[in-house]
């Protein structure tokens, strides 16, 4: 049994680039809905209008700050 243990690999700690799991995008979408959610509670509609623009520049330059290291 513990032969079947020592073969086991471990990713890495600089292999999560590999992965095929998608965070990036999840990470990117949570920061553009938190500003829409603040902006919405603080000012209401218009609030939302207003930062929507601004919220979506910002998410693309997270996801590509993210994604590119």
């Amino acid at each position: 049994m513990a032969a079947l243990h020592s073969k086991t690999t471990h990713p890495k700690p600089n292999d999560w680039r590999k992965e095929d799991e998608p965070w990036p995008i999840w990470a990117a979408l949570m920061v553009f809905l938190n500003a829409l959610v603040i902006s919405g509670m603080v000012w209401g509609l218009p609030g939302i209008v207003a930062v929507m623009v601004g919220a979506a520049f910002f998410m693309v330059v997270v996801l590509i700050l993210i994604v590119s290291g």
